[in-house]
């Protein structure tokens, strides 16, 4: 078993072979120089330093090449270690082909180069990542061939985001839209307008509730009624009555929601001057005065909510 040749397979290998008894070999690279004369191209050698990493790698190197076991391998490499110190101490020199050889100099082992030594750095990993990507796209198309995901042009759509961005744009024109459908049944008051027509309609059908205002002078209601110059009594039976709507400080501001609520479409407004200080919305209504507290309760809800409706006195 040639132990020699092995150490010298393992040096190029790893860049360093520990022997034990004779100390940790190195390969190392020296820069180019100049010598004055001509430029030296760089070169490697092999150095030798007494201590290194004790382990069996060399051993299993070997075991592994020659298909032996490690322990035969690690006392074979034992026997050449003892043998070659004898040989140096002897005067002798002890080879390693292609890499150099040990020697024996003022009690110590040394290592001399071969000054042919012939040594290839192993590619750089950037070389194997090129060579990777160049063998990648054809790995791609071979496999993703049959993938939908992939479009004539090349390009891949995300249907997810896709989907989301639409159900997100549905969410908020559905949001718009309920929006302004609110505000413009909340603003325009479309559903004023029928009170008085089912008003005038209820009388017509129950007619004997209005015995209760004659048979009873003593009752609210009518003599409500018959303290309000400013009806005025119509051939059917329906009394012509102003309601007000809501009171304001100034004409300018009682004005402004006449037209606003005449731009809603209502009708039969007007603004009252009580004094100097208090302007009246009225709005003009015509139905029986034994139900006014529904007309009352129906105009209050839908033209103001927060503050009383009463019937206008001259």
């Amino acid at each position: 078993m040639d132990i020699a040749k092995y150490i010298g397979l393992f040096l190029f290998k790893n860049n360093f072979c520990y022997i034990h008894g004779l100390g940790n070999l190195e390969l190392r690279k020296k820069p180019a120089a100049y010598d004055g004369a001509e430029l030296q191209a760089p070169k490697y050698e092999v150095v030798l330093t007494p201590t290194g990493s004790i382990d069996d790698n060399l051993a299993n190197f070997i075991a592994t090449n020659e298909q032996i076991s490690i322990s035969k391998a690690a006392n074979t490499l034992r026997e050449f270690s003892i043998e070659s110190k004898a040989q140096l101490q002897q005067g002798k020199e002890v080879i390693i082909p292609a890499i150099g050889k040990f020697v024996y100099v003022n009690d110590r082992i040394n290592f001399v180069t071969d000054p042919n030594i012939q040594y290839t750095p192993p590619a750089l990993p950037a070389l194997k990542f090129l060579k990777r990507a160049e063998e990648e796209p054809v790995f791609k198309n071979r496999v993703a061939e049959p993938s939908v995901e992939h479009t004539s042009s090349g390009t891949s759509v995300n249907w997810g985001k896709i989907i989301l961005w639409v159900v997100i744009l549905g969410v908020l024109a559905a949001a718009v839209i309920f929006g302004i459908s609110y505000m413009n049944k909340y603003n325009s008051g479309s559903d004023v307008v029928p009170v008085k027509d089912t008003v005038v309609a209820a009388p017509v059908q129950q007619n004997a509730p209005v015995i209760d205002t004659a048979a009873k002078p003593v009752d609210s209601a009518a003599a409500h009624a018959a303290a309000t110059p400013a009806t005025t009594p119509a051939a059917n039976g329906n009394m012509d009555y102003k309601v007000i709507l809501k009171t304001y400080e100034n004409r300018a501001a009682a004005e402004k929601r006449v037209k606003q609520l005449t731009g809603f479409g209502h009708k039969n407004l007007d603004v009252i001057a009580k004094d100097s200080t208090h302007y009246l919305v009225v709005i003009s209504v015509n139905g029986p005065m034994s139900d006014t507290t529904h007309m009352i309760d129906s105009l209050r809800r839908n033209f103001n909510p927060k503050d009383p409706v009463s019937i206008y006195h001259q």
